[in-house]
């Protein structure tokens, strides 16, 4: 398949336009146009639907686009690395993680490794829990961060941190006053839940089931740390690692422990039968680290 043509495609799905794709990959409008054709003719697929002066992808060109996404991906490590040896910047470290340790504990590893590794370059993906097994197939990556366990034959994992889970409430709200919170003094509070199918939603209201409360609210969503923007708001109290709740402890928030505990554990995993090379191992030594002083 042309390279060109996929380049062109991710170009207008992610510019929306012709005009936008061909100032991304410097061409001409008429030269993206006859690339997308060219494409659409090999594949027998109509990617997008034209609509006025816009291209919008079509269901099929959205289901296309999932999957070109990690050839792509594995074009531009390509690229990177050339670039990497030719100028001599430095290591380029790819991580791959779970949108809960994104904003919580990768952050301070990764300041971490900077501040060992000044010239090293780090580049990130945020995956869904349940896409995390396919991304390790095809999709470039030195290390990963994930909630264990985590069994996969493809990857060597060990474990990084268990951490026990914290509520987060809005200051002023009564159980401030509490130096632990008992889930039984949850009943009647609305929560702020991770989406649909997270593995951590699961987790939680198997813990609220087991003293016989619904595990409910009127917002979901996919971050911790939106969670805890969202009960500095007034729009419920939340359970957060407490690594996400370090990141947000300058809002209005207040975070307490809870009874029985809900415990997390976060673990490391790595390409299997590939050598580890000396940035990847400066980056676990950054992450332990960064697990002990941020929690």
């Amino acid at each position: 398949m042309n390279l060109k043509r996929l380049q062109a495609f991710r170009a207008v799905f992610e510019s929306g336009s012709v005009t936008g794709a061909a100032q991304r990959l410097h061409m001409t409008q008429p030269a993206v146009s006859r690339l997308i054709g060219d494409l659409e003719k090999e594949l027998g697929l109509a990617l997008f639907a034209r609509q006025r002066q816009r291209l919008v992808p079509t269901e099929e060109g959205r289901s296309f686009f999932r999957e070109a996404e990690r050839a792509l991906a594995a074009v531009d490590q390509v690229v990177d690395i050339a670039r990497d040896i030719r100028t001599l910047q430095g290591a380029h470290l790819r991580v791959v993680t779970l949108t809960i340790a994104a904003y919580g504990i990768l952050p301070a590893a990764m300041k971490a490794l900077i501040a060992t590794h000044p010239r090293a370059r780090i580049s990130l993906d945020i995956k869904d829990q349940r896409d995390i097994a396919d991304w390790v197939t095809t999709g470039p990556f030195d290390v990963g961060i994930t909630l264990m366990p985590f069994d996969d034959a493809r990857v060597e994992c060990e474990p990084l941190d268990t951490v026990r889970c914290v509520l987060v409430v809005p200051k002023g709200h009564r159980l401030v006053q509490k130096r632990v919170v008992s889930l039984k003094e949850l009943a009647g509070e609305r929560m702020v839940l991770p989406s649909p199918g997270a593995l951590v939603r699961d987790r939680f209201a198997a813990a609220f089931a087991s003293v016989g409360l619904p595990y409910v609210g009127a917002v979901d969503t996919p971050s911790a740390l939106s969670a805890c923007q969202c009960v500095a708001h007034g729009l419920g109290l939340a359970v957060v690692d407490p690594f996400t709740f370090a990141a947000a402890s300058r809002l209005d928030i207040v975070a307490r422990p809870i009874r029985p505990a809900i415990e997390l554990s976060f673990g490391l995993f790595f390409p299997a039968n590939r050598p580890r090379s000396a940035l990847v191992n400066a980056f676990v030594k950054a992450a332990r680290s960064a697990a002990t002083l941020t929690r």
